[in-house]
């Protein structure tokens, strides 16, 4: 791992040494940051207003169920005009049930024939149907046993997309090491994954969820433990850095967790208003804090990003070298999160 790592570094220090030293060398410009846009039912019209802001896009409308059957609804509308503007269009697939990530769903079209076939093929004609140009693999909760399955159906997908001229995304989970019996990443094969997709996207929030304690959605030192993890075994030319456009609510008077909430992007200074809340910024993540009692008298703590840290943690797409980066998801932002990251990526 750290010779891979120490071989990309003597590679890269030859490469600047080089072109001191050879000042007739010809120089071409770097080529320009992916910016990925996560869509959902829920986006409403925020692709339309801020499409100037990204070169990518990917529609998280569709699951496969254990059958292979693809069940969800094409946006037409917002295919079409991202087609028009230049948007590069990618169809999310994924294995979301009907109130969670349905593991089995997974296993089926991994494990069984007829399933994977029937998938595969559904997968390519939403692809070529619908004037995507490349299909986005999102399964999650994947059994851990399922390693080597995922990574034949990946391996399957990118050859049949690649022969029809369409590019296959894979979304992994961030981790900075690998445990093949970890039942959240076990399943998911990094340097394999890598070999096969055209490219790999991280997905760096909910490192604090609403299901568990409180905590940063992304904070600084989970965030490099992970892009440094990915670049060791997948070209950072492939990898993308995943981007919340939310924070999240936690009632500390609720020991269950059963009534914490996210906060979209564009409702936290709303909330810091009416509450009258004195945000904080912890320093270990980077992150923004904040405490307030609701009215019926119940303790808050909500975390989130504001411009200052998505800027700075954008700009690890250039420390770690890679093709850019996703937001997840449209319709919870406003343009002042587009401008952090645009300023993050100069």
């Amino acid at each position: 791992m750290n010779f891979r790592k120490a071989i990309k570094m003597l590679t890269l220090t030859t490469i600047i040494a080089t072109s001191f030293s050879v000042s007739t060398a010809k120089t071409e410009a770097a080529p320009s940051p992916i910016i990925l846009g996560y869509y959902t039912v829920d986006s409403g019209d925020s692709f339309t207003q801020f499409h100037n802001y990204m070169n990518q896009m990917s529609t998280d409308t569709f699951n496969t169920d254990a059958k292979g059957n693809l069940v969800g609804e094409v946006p037409k509308e917002t295919i079409a005009y991202a087609n028009a503007v230049e948007v590069l269009p990618y169809a999310l697939v994924s294995n979301y049930g009907a109130r969670d990530w349905d593991s089995n769903a997974a296993h089926q079209v991994l494990t069984n024939a007829t399933a994977k076939k029937k998938l595969i093929k559904n997968m390519l004609a939403l692809v070529e149907t619908n004037h995507y140009k490349g299909i986005n693999i999102d399964f999650e909760a994947v059994l851990p046993e399922d390693r080597k399955a995922l990574t034949s159906f990946v391996e399957e997908v990118a050859s049949k997309m690649k022969a029809k001229g369409f590019l296959t995304m894979v979304s992994v989970p961030a981790k900075a090491d690998d445990d093949p019996a970890d039942d959240w990443t076990g399943a998911f094969d990094f340097e394999a994954l890598g070999e096969a997709a055209d490219m790999i996207q991280v997905m760096t929030y909910d490192e604090h969820g609403v299901w568990r304690n409180p905590g940063s959605v992304a904070s600084k030192p989970w965030i490099e433990s992970a892009l440094q993890f990915a670049i060791t075994y997948v070209p950072s030319e492939k990898v993308l850095m995943g981007i919340p456009t939310y924070g999240n609510d936690w009632n500390l008077s609720d020991p269950a967790n059963k009534s914490n909430a996210q906060v979209m992007w564009k409702d936290i200074p709303n909330l810091i208003a009416d509450t009258g809340a004195m945000p904080i910024r912890d320093e270990e993540t980077g992150s923004m804090y904040f405490n307030y009692t609701d009215t019926d008298g119940s303790s808050h703590v909500v975390w989130y990003e504001d411009e200052t840290s998505i800027l700075q943690k954008t700009q690890y797409t250039h420390k770690y070298w890679l093709a850019g980066v996703s937001i997840y998801a449209m319709g919870m932002e406003d343009y002042k999160f587009w401008e952090a990251i645009s300023a993050g990526l100069k």
